[in-house]
């Protein structure tokens, strides 16, 4: 079919000539091997015709009954060719072979579900072997590979464990970059290998992939900045290194050196590269008012470590970027200054912020929204006005996963959730638990009678019917 489009049209010899050589030689032995007499029906002179003409009919009657047959050759053998072309890329698995991967899948699941993780690897590599392309089975291996790190184990033989762990994740986000499952598992790794370098420079990578939405990439950003803060944060507002001079119109706060030196080079360390995050940040999303924030209180922390270290005019300059990093992002929100403008005088001269966090332990918290920042709730499944149970994902079900997801979740004035994150409990469960967090709501929380932020956690229970 091919051939005769090409050939329909002026130049079109030498177009199939120059472009299917191969096909024009098949048509034309095909052709040549072809007994007109005996594959076409006769043709019968027509009486009315002279015969040299009638000749050239039947002639030609020949030749289209040649080249159709002909064609019916070429498309079939092609036809052949294409279906033999796929079937080496993925050949139909006989039942026997489907029954084989199944079993092997099975047994892994079972091994798994009982904790024996080093057989249910075994198992789950087998499965792979027998079928490459299994949808389930590289993110089981994985898992089982990842169950067997001890965590605080520093021998060779376990971080190994966890290298081959991590390598299996990343086989599976080469498949699907989008998989984040995969990628927070990769981070949790690293953390429990006491790897915090990796981890932070695997972050960054993720952030700076250009093929991933920009919310994603933000997210990272964001959570970099935000553990960098609350690194410098935990120094510096240490009951011992800081002093309180309370005066009947405002409060007084001087920032001293830790005892321990150590702290204060770790602090000032987040702050550095927490404000080289910040500014990647703001050049991916230049009008982002949480960013500014973020940048705003790291350059605070700068300040009060610069006095910790009797720096006076690296604190000025400090204090400096810090409020037009603060008017930028009140300008871009049209809010109030960080902590809804609890005013305090830091060191008697006359730069007014507001107060810190007053839940340092509270990472949902930002800390330059306008907002005040949360107060600690402890457990609020009993503050729970409506509770969604989770949806069972059924990987977890295959895989006979279960027990307790605990989720830390922010809670608004009006009760709805903000936002939700598992931090303990089986891994194949946290997503569906933190998804079903945050349709919960919850009672108001009032403080001297006014609706407050809440930061707490809630439980859920998986149990395999």
């Amino acid at each position: 079919m091919r051939l005769a489009a090409q050939f329909s049209f002026k130049n079109g010899l030498e177009e199939v000539t120059a472009r299917y050589p191969h096909l024009l030689a098949e048509v034309v032995d095909t052709v040549r091997a072809i007994d007109a007499s005996k594959a076409c029906p006769p043709v019968v002179r027509r009486g009315n015709l002279s015969p040299e003409i009638s000749r050239q009919e039947i002639n030609m009657n020949r030749l289209l009954c040649k080249l159709s047959l002909a064609t019916l050759v070429v498309v079939f053998g092609a036809s052949t060719f294409a279906l033999g072309q796929a079937g080496a890329v993925a050949s139909p698995k006989s039942r026997e072979e489907v029954n084989k991967v199944r079993a092997e899948f099975d047994a892994g699941s079972r091994q798994y579900r009982e904790g024996n993780f080093a057989k249910a690897e075994e198992h789950f590599r087998k499965a792979l072997e027998l079928d490459p392309e299994h949808k389930n089975a590289p993110l089981f291996l994985a898992r089982a590979i990842q169950e067997q790190l001890k965590p605080g184990d520093a021998g060779a033989e376990n971080l190994a464990k966890g290298e081959e762990a991590v390598e299996a994740y990343r086989r599976i986000l080469a498949k699907n970059p989008a998989n984040e499952d995969a990628f927070d598992s990769i981070i949790s790794l690293y953390r429990a290998m006491r790897n915090e370098e990796k981890a932070r420079e695997t972050l960054l990578e993720r952030a700076g992939d250009a093929s991933l939405p920009v919310g994603k990439r933000a997210g990272i950003y964001s959570r970099l900045t935000n553990e960098d803060w609350q690194c410098s944060y935990n120094v510096t507002e240490q009951k011992d290194n800081r002093e309180t001079d309370q005066q009947p119109d405002k409060v007084i706060v001087k920032y001293k050196m830790p005892a321990d030196s150590n702290e204060f080079y770790k602090a000032r360390q987040c702050v550095t590269r927490g404000l080289e995050v910040a500014e990647q940040w703001l050049q991916l999303t230049p009008q982002n008012a949480q960013a500014w924030s973020y940048k705003a209180n790291l350059l605070r922390e700068s300040s009060k470590l610069a006095e910790m270290e009797g720096d006076a005019s690296q604190k000025e300059a400090a204090e400096g970027q810090y409020k037009d990093a603060l008017a930028e992002q009140q300008r871009l929100t049209g809010g109030a200054g960080p902590g809804g403008g609890d005013a305090i005088n830091r060191s008697g001269d006359g730069m007014v912020g507001a107060a810190s966090p007053t839940d340092p332990a509270s990472t949902d918290s930002t800390p330059a929204t306008g907002k005040r920042a949360p107060i600690s709730g402890g457990v609020l499944n009993g503050k729970a006005i409506s509770k969604p149970a989770p949806v069972y994902p059924s990987e977890a079900r295959e895989a006979g996963a279960q027990g307790t997801v605990t989720v830390q979740v922010l809670v608004e004035e009006d009760g709805s959730v903000a936002s939700a994150t598992a931090i303990s409990g089986p891994p194949l469960l946290r997503e569906a638990a933190a998804a079903a967090a945050r349709q919960a709501r919850f009672s108001p929380t009032l403080l001297s009678g006014q609706p407050v932020r809440i930061s707490g956690v809630v439980t859920y229970n998986f149990v395999l019917q």
